[in-house]
């Protein structure tokens, strides 16, 4: 289990099989939220030259984006 949290305000987390850094590939480094670890994690990574980015935008549309007005409610993802 992954705590996203922006501006060190805890705004949800993320569960197995969640895809994350996509935002900061497409936005040149830009980085919307900061990721710890709160239960054992198994992470894996690929280069930027493994990745198909318009595969990567289109997921990317799928997630809201970790800003102010998003903090509204943070989103829990069911455990598995």
């Amino acid at each position: 289990m992954l705590s996203v949290a922006v501006d060190g305000t805890q705004v949800g987390e993320l569960g197995p099989g969640a895809v994350v850094g996509e935002r900061a590939l497409l936005e040149d480094g830009r980085r919307t939220a900061t990721l710890r670890a709160v239960t054992g994690c198994v992470i894996a990574t690929a280069a930027k030259d493994q990745i198909d980015r318009d595969i990567l935008a289109s997921l990317a549309e799928l997630h809201r984006r970790e800003e102010p007005d998003s903090r509204k409610a943070p989103r829990q993802h069911p455990r598995t």
